[in-house]
């Protein structure tokens, strides 16, 4: 699978706590990436807040990504990785809340590619199948001593992924880089 610059990895929930939140809210994606070239990504992490990655760092971390591609010259390729690298060094947004500061994945692809695609915002989600506002999400807002931004405008991955614009290409694994 050959990747492209400006393609998005979106990454399936793994299992962990916060994935399993934020997969019960808003969908299966659990994060999304952005990749600069066959060797690196940005993104945004609670782990590395905005940081380029080697890319065999990050899949050694996340095991494996599905691949979507917007339609774009290289000149907008370019505009969205220059855009994205100069959020590079920004903390992680654990609040979720728009801040000038912090940044989430799915606010970083937002802001990377606003000048080439339109990207709405949707109404965030904290619900699982029992309330509007899971336990998880309580007590994790609680920790954070800030209200829980039900229904404020964000973004996520899983609703990113269905950006129009956006084609599903494939699937890439730790052990495809392997081969490379």
């Amino acid at each position: 699978m050959t990747l492209q610059t400006a393609d998005l990895l979106f990454i399936p929930n793994n299992h962990e706590a916060l994935d399993e939140a934020i997969a019960t809210s808003t969908g299966n994606y659990v994060h999304v990436a952005i990749v600069i070239n066959a060797h690196q990504i940005i993104d945004a992490s609670p782990k590395h807040g905005v940081a380029i990655q080697q890319m065999h760092d990050f899949f050694a971390e996340i095991a494996v990504a599905d691949i979507y591609r917007a339609n774009l010259t290289e000149t907008q390729q370019s505009q969205v990785i220059s855009q994205a690298i100069s959020y590079q060094n920004r903390p992680y947004n654990f609040s979720f809340y728009p801040n000038d500061d912090s940044l989430y994945c799915s606010q970083l692809v937002q802001l990377a590619f606003a000048n080439v695609l339109t990207i709405p915002q949707q109404p965030m989600q904290f619900g699982d199948d029992q309330q509007p506002i899971s336990n998880y999400w309580l007590n994790y807002y609680q920790k954070l001593d800030v209200a829980v931004p039900l229904n404020q405008p964000g973004t996520n991955p899983h609703d990113l992924s269905k950006t129009p614009q956006l084609n599903y290409v494939g699937q890439l694994s730790y052990g495809d880089l392997l081969v490379d």
